[in-house]
């Protein structure tokens, strides 16, 4: 049986999340120090030791968390084909997203989100090849290619979304990316 974990402990790990994130949107990662993110997180020095023995280990957290939330949104796609597959991952990364609008945005935001990107490319990357490798053969060149291209871009393109406060919704930028992915960039270009 699973152990159910108290809300207290998930209230003050969120606010320490929540505290460490906004601390990287305005210094560097080395720059902070576990009192910026107790006092951030109105909490002592004594509680975030409760929990983390130093900045890193939120940072690991994090990581953990995040790709574990997204790991697990996509765990029930079924590969039929890469059209449907790639279209449902985009679908359930926006619902990873929007179930926490607000975290994610400033975690994108930061100069500092390239530890979690290279974490989730990878984590994605493993766990599309496995997916489509239950029902077909890979050409293993290309689908690297493929993957290391289309990846790392998609994340951008949500990162400059975060940033710069475009004016269409999280879905409505999903939806062009799919098509984007899909159908290519020329099929996509105004006049063609």
């Amino acid at each position: 049986m699973e152990k159910k974990t108290d809300r207290r402990v998930i209230k003050t790990k969120h606010a320490i999340f929540k505290a460490f994130v906004e601390l990287l949107n305005e210094k560097d990662i080395n720059q902070i120090t576990i009192t910026d993110i107790a006092k951030r997180a109105n909490i002592n020095r004594k509680t975030f030791y409760n929990y983390y023995s130093d900045v890193n280990g939120v940072m690991e957290e994090i990581q953990n968390l995040v790709v574990a939330a997204f790991i697990k949104n996509i765990g029930t796609i079924e590969f039929t084909n890469m059209a449907d597959f790639l279209t449902e991952i985009f679908i359930k990364f926006t619902e990873t997203v929007n179930h926490d609008l607000e975290f994610y945005g400033l975690l994108f935001k930061t100069n500092n989100h390239s530890f979690l990107i290279v974490k989730i490319v990878d984590i994605l990357r493993k766990y599309v090849q496995q997916r489509i490798e239950e029902t077909e053969t890979l050409d293993q060149k290309r689908f690297k290619v493929a993957v290391d291209l289309c990846i790392p871009g998609i994340i951008s393109v949500y990162m400059n979304w975060f940033t710069n406060s475009y004016d269409y919704s999280i879905e409505e930028l999903s939806s062009l990316l799919t098509d984007f992915i899909l159908n290519g960039i020329q099929k996509n270009w105004p006049g063609n």
